[in-house]
């Protein structure tokens, strides 16, 4: 256990070796394997009773196959489980990541997140069940530097200047504004300055009460206290009034999303992204209808639009002068000024961009911890050696062109011309019948222990993809591993595309397949209707057939061989799942619901 420091609430007083106050003999540390500083039994709600079925799941199968039975019965909770959410405190990591708070953790994806960062991560919640969920989630995922934590936020069991960072996930307050929840929100940031260290930074992720609904509701959090909202200025003055130096971040879809991320004052980084805003959300008519407008909007507007309709925003406090982070190591380094950040599930993404606004280059960095002597390794891609190399910040040559439309037969085109002559290019020995029953027998073994998957005959899939595909001759290839729309630019100019987001799924020699049916898979399901539209495309009358058939024709001609496109888009997807399984991410649960799909299919339509 890490060697924490805690004070008793109500008398003031250093806690024991045995976490025990001295003068009113209360002991913190319970038998649930938390330590607990209230009195308060958790609030019984319609959402307190859905942690607790939840924690029951758990309780009774393990944290894996648990939350994979509850998400089953409860899909609307799955967005509660991205782990993307604790990005929002990446950008001001500094060289002082020894000790770290998250108030409001939910059910740990903020932990979890800073806790390959930070020597110490304190997870504070005040619902006893997600407290336990928690405690399950670090078990299983072999953390151990994450004490979880039951306290008032009022009265913190901290000492004074204890933290290097504090993660604020929401307020918790009432949202009526009187003088009395005034007092009590003075009172609840006080608490959080007197345990922030001198250099410290409070990073609120928090909801804009007048902004825009466009990107959906967000999925309900809180248990036992409304989340108190203000607007831009209402946070800022507020902030600024208890002594805060403040930095403000737009961010999108939400704090709790946070896909694309800018300093509210950068407007070179803000006018780009409303530019480009209908490519980064081209999915939804109303999001192009929204880039029509944003596009037209001149500097003085685009701040003032921002700082009104943003869904949330992101608020970076010192108690004292700004320390210098991350992000200021990259503006040294690179001598790009305007970011725009882009959050992946694993890896943070910056734009640079010129004083003109143009992209000039790509930054990746790793989820991992920093201390500000790094160094910014330039690379250029040359097959074979496409993957990340090992430095944890590494910057690329930005590519030109707009993500591809999956609806224009002659960008498909292009991307099976870019895919054929890379397959011909680094095409090498074949692929063994013993090599492709190696990987069966992997996922066989990886299936079985999904719960979900007993309701489907995945081994008599992987038989039929096993016969199926031993009856052709393939040769190895090199594999992008994730041939994606969102991973293919298209420089209509020059009636070429780059592929970008090359990382540890490339293989040098590896499956021809893999890249054009997942890249069908992606074109299929491209819509906020996932299911629907993957449905609709299977069955001939969706808006992708003309893609797909491209695809088809191009595998046939390429291969020399007529493929089952159902056998092997069902193994692309029983593959992928295992994939989502290993990296903790419950979005797999959306696959099985396209195996659903698949398995009232006859093979005989899939040619």
């Amino acid at each position: 256990m890490i060697n924490v420091a805690f004070q008793c609430p109500r008398c003031k007083n250093k806690l024991n070796n045995t976490f025990s106050c001295l003068f009113c003999s209360r002991n913190y540390f319970n038998k649930k394997g938390f330590f607990d500083f209230t009195n308060n039994p958790t609030t019984s709600t319609k959402l307190a009773q859905k942690s607790y079925e939840l924690l029951f799941e758990i309780s009774s199968y393990g944290y894996s196959e648990g939350l994979q039975r509850f998400l089953k019965k409860n899909p609307e909770f799955e967005p509660q489980f991205n782990m993307m959410e604790g990005s929002i405190a990446f950008r001001i990591i500094n060289k002082n990541n020894n000790r770290c708070l998250i108030i409001n953790s939910e059910f740990g994806n903020i932990p979890e997140n800073l806790s390959h960062m930070f020597n110490e991560i304190y997870s504070l919640e005040t619902n006893e069940e997600k407290v336990l969920i928690q405690r399950f989630r670090f078990q299983k995922n072999n953390i151990d530097n994450i004490v979880l934590i039951r306290a008032d936020i009022k009265m913190l069991p901290f000492p004074d200047k204890y933290f290097d960072l504090v993660v604020l996930n929401g307020i918790k307050l009432d949202q009526q504004d009187n003088e009395h929840t005034k007092m009590k929100r003075i009172t609840y940031f006080k608490e959080i300055q007197r345990i922030l260290s001198s250099n410290g930074c409070l990073c609120i992720g928090a909801e804009n009460k007048y902004g825009l609904k466009v990107f959906g509701k967000e999925p309900q959090h809180g248990i036992d206290n409304k989340s108190f909202e203000d607007s831009y200025h209402g946070y800022k003055s507020f902030l600024c009034s208890l002594g805060f130096n403040v930095k403000p971040y737009w961010v999108l879809p939400s704090h709790r999303k946070p896909h694309y991320s800018g300093s509210i004052i950068d407007d070179i980084s803000l006018g780009w992204f409303f530019k480009n805003f209908d490519k980064k959300y081209s999915v939804d008519t109303k999001y192009k209808i929204l880039g029509l407008f944003l596009k037209a909007l001149n500097v003085k507007m685009r701040r003032l639009f921002i700082q009104t309709f943003s869904p949330s925003f992101l608020l970076y406090c010192y108690n004292n002068e700004v320390s210098k982070s991350l992000e200021d190591i990259i503006v040294e380094q690179t001598g790009f000024k305007n970011l725009v950040q882009n959050v992946r599930l694993t890896k943070i993404m910056y734009i640079l961009l010129d004083e003109l606004g143009e992209p000039k280059k790509i930054l990746s960095c790793k989820l991992t911890n920093y201390d500000l002597t790094e160094k910014i390794v330039a690379v250029k891609r040359i097959f074979p050696s496409m993957k990340d190399p090992e430095e944890k910040m590494i910057m690329e040559e930005w590519f030109s062109g707009e993500i591809l439309n999956r609806l224009n037969s002659n960008e498909i085109n292009m991307v099976m011309k870019w895919l054929v002559d890379f397959q011909k290019k680094t095409a090498s020995d074949l692929l063994r019948q013993e090599e492709v029953q190696r990987e069966i027998d992997y996922l066989k073994n990886e299936l079985a222990k999904i719960s979900v998957m007993n309701n489907f005959p995945y081994e008599m899939w992987l038989t039929e993809y096993m016969k199926h595909i031993t009856k052709i001759k393939l040769r190895k290839t090199g594999v992008h591993g994730d041939l994606q729309v969102r991973n293919i630019l298209v420089d209509r100019e020059n009636s070429s595309i780059n592929v970008i987001d090359w990382d540890w799924r490339f293989q040098e020699k590896g499956n021809p397949l893999y890249d054009f049916v997942w890249f069908a898979i992606s074109i299929m399901m491209l819509s906020n209707d996932v299911v629907k539209e993957f449905s609709s495309n299977l069955n001939g009358t969706g808006k992708a057939v003309s893609s797909i058939e491209i695809i088809k024709e191009t595998m046939k001609i390429h291969f020399k061989a007529d493929l089952d496109f159902i056998i092997i888009v069902r193994f692309m997807i029983l593959r992928f799942i295992t994939i989502k399984i290993k990296e903790n991410n419950t979005g797999y649960l959306t696959y099985v619901e396209l195996l659903k799909v698949l398995a009232n299919k006859n093979n005989s339509v899939s040619r």
